[in-house]
């Protein structure tokens, strides 16, 4: 009894490991194998639940009902009839069960298979379609890596596009950017088409294609008819290349728009590709404006700190210029300091000279004297001179460059000498002009540069304005010489600072011969014009650290630094040779000139002198000897 128990468990495992079995090989066979760990998991749960049921609902019955037919057989039953019918029909009952389970098990299983048979093709669709959104998420993850490492809008735009036509393998794709200054949607960059949709292709924000892309399902697919209304109004067959319009919006913000052209296989854009595209284009629509508000924040930054730097330039340029009032160290000051200040090494400084009312050459660096010269007869200087008088504004060179009228057969081939060309304006009149070179890194001069150049200028006016006040409050309007009033000033810190160091100093008064005879004679004109010459000799033969003054009338006077008699001597008869030997021309047409002389004394401190007033004196003195003597002669203090 025993062993047929165990036969029977064991043909029953059996059949169902064969069933199971043959479950696997047919899953395998139809390419869709059941996953070995849960394959046997699940087997061995369903062993052990048949075995179970097997075990309860047969087994122990079995058992039951052989122990009743033994005591049946021992006649230990009181009504055997009835407890063995109630044995039999439990029995029955475990058996309807068991064969029952097993008569569904075999219908699931063989409804499985035959389920597998009728959807091959429906799995080898599913697994199409898990292999298009993985290679989709793969493409999403790239691009999101490759667009999340910078914050250059050239790059992220130029990184995007090559991903755009290697994975989705298309003929050719471009962005067009927003600009909210210009309302104008431009071509940003393109890969596979025409770089002439640059130029062409161009519109404002409320154009059609605009309003076409955003009144669409999230996309705009011309037609035919599109194309022809776009080719007549750009003038160009290249749009029909633009198959697909994609809006890069961001809520009401418009950022631009993602063009695409053919895929490369021929086949028209699915649903997938459309979705695919679209969740590129708003990862690419915010790689894209957080880069443009970055840009925008370093512009910001860098505007920023270069107005800081341009204000304190401002600051410490307007201290310079207002360091001295004479015009001759303001001129040498302005040019260092207008080229430090646009870091450049080559330029050149003019000012109106007030007696011919024309630009003259004041300064100048970086530039030898002979090249200067040129300047004056080069065309392109000279048109470059016209076109600043014309406009009366700063002008970069690449902006005069560009001007038709300089290619003309003097022009043609020549470069401009220099990269900004900036005017000194006082009350709508060029009083001067500022020549700079371009800068020692080599970055050009900007918009901005210009900004800056015209505040400096106008500081630099101010500034020699000041100092044209001075000079016409200390200078003799004739002679242009310094007037008496600054001499004494002069000649006092010079006593002082000669005393101060020991050093010598000497003094020239100097008076024309017979000057009231010429005046009788010619006129007060013809006695100003000999001023003048005269004035123009001195200067001629005196250092830059020497002063000239006219003492009044026809008197002149020379303070000599640091100067010895013997060669205070040296100059004062080189001034009586030039001015004996100049021929002064006559007011009055027709005359002959006029023959001129002077009579020069000379006297030292502290060697003829103690104080400021004697040193006068004894100048004086020597001057008077000096026409006692005959006139036309040098007289030395002490030694005639």
């Amino acid at each position: 009894m025993k062993n047929s128990k165990k036969t029977f468990i064991y043909k029953c495992n059996g059949l169902i490991l064969l069933i199971l079995v043959v479950g696997f090989l047919l899953s395998w066979l139809m390419g869709s194998p059941f996953n070995l760990p849960s394959f046997f998991i699940m087997s061995a749960f369903l062993l052990a639940g048949i075995n179970a049921l097997i075990y309860y609902k047969i087994i122990l019955p079995l058992n039951k009902f052989a122990e009743l037919a033994d005591e049946v057989a021992d006649g230990n039953l009181k009504n055997p009839e009835l407890e063995i019918n109630s044995e039999l029909g439990e029995l029955q009952n475990s058996f309807s069960k068991i064969v029952g389970s097993l008569i569904e098990s075999r219908e699931a299983i063989e409804n499985y298979i035959k389920t597998i048979g009728e959807s091959n093709v429906t799995i080898s669709n599913i697994n199409q379609q898990l292999e298009i959104k993985v290679n989709s998420l793969s493409l999403l993850y790239t691009a999101s890596k490759a667009m999340g490492g910078s914050l250059s809008i050239d790059g992220l735009i130029r990184s995007l596009l090559t991903l755009i036509i290697e994975k989705l393998n298309l003929s050719g794709a471009a962005i067009m950017l927003y600009n909210d200054q210009t309302d104008m949607v431009y071509m940003k960059d393109l890969l596979g088409f025409s770089p002439e949709l640059f130029a062409r292709f161009r519109f404002y924000s409320d154009h059609r294609i605009i309003m076409e892309v955003l009144s669409g399902k999230g996309w705009w697919l011309p037609e035919e008819k599109d194309f022809e209304l776009m080719k007549a109004e750009f003038e160009s067959d290249l749009v029909r290349a633009l198959t697909l319009f994609f809006p890069m919006k961001i809520k009401d913000h418009f950022v631009g728009l993602l063009l695409l052209g053919d895929q490369k296989s021929g086949q028209p854009y699915n649903d997938s590709d459309l979705q695919l595209i679209q969740a590129l284009t708003g990862l690419a629509t915010t790689s894209i404006n957080n880069a443009a508000l970055y840009e925008r924040s370093e512009m910001t930054k860098n505007e920023l700190d270069r107005k800081v730097f341009n204000l304190m330039t401002l600051q410490q340029s307007g201290r310079v210029l207002s360091s001295t009032l004479n015009l001759e160290e303001l001129i040498a000051i302005s040019i260092d300091m207008f080229l430090e200040t646009v870091w450049s090494n080559r330029g050149v400084l003019m000012l109106v000279n007030e007696e011919t009312t024309k630009l003259e050459v004041k300064a100048f660096k970086g530039l030898s004297r002979e090249e200067v010269g040129k300047l004056e007869t080069d065309p392109v200087e000279i048109w470059a001179m016209t076109t600043l008088q014309k406009e009366k504004r700063a002008i970069l060179s690449h902006e005069l460059a560009g001007k038709v009228i300089l290619q003309n057969y003097t022009t043609i081939g020549k470069q401009l000498q220099f990269a900004v060309y900036l005017p000194l304006i006082k009350e709508g009149e060029i009083t001067g002009v500022v020549k700079i070179g371009p800068k020692i890194n080599g970055e050009p001069f900007t918009e901005n540069d210009l900004e800056f150049f015209s505040t400096l200028a106008s500081q630099a006016v101010i500034a020699f304005e000041n100092a044209r006040l001075y000079s016409l409050a200390i200078t003799d309007s004739i002679t242009k010489l310094y007037i008496h009033r600054y001499f004494q000033v002069r000649l006092d810190e010079e006593v002082k600072r000669s005393r101060r160091y020991n050093s010598t100093l000497t003094l020239l008064m100097i008076d024309i011969d017979h000057f009231k005879q010429i005046n009788d004679t010619y006129g007060h004109q013809q006695g100003d014009m000999i001023l003048k010459e005269i004035s123009h000799i001195l200067r001629r033969n005196i250092r830059s650290t020497d002063l000239a003054a006219r003492y009044g009338g026809e008197e002149f006077v020379i303070i000599l630094p640091e100067t010895t008699q013997a060669d205070a001597k040296i100059v004062a008869e080189r001034i009586r040779r030039d001015v004996s030997g100049h021929e002064f021309s006559s007011f009055a047409q027709g005359q002959p000139p006029i023959a001129v002389t002077i009579s020069v004394g000379v006297a030292g401190f502290p060697i003829n002198a103690n104080n400021k007033e004697e040193l006068i004196q004894k100048a004086d003195n020597s001057m008077y000897q000096a026409k006692g003597q005959g006139r036309n002669k040098v007289v030395l203090c002490g030694l005639n």
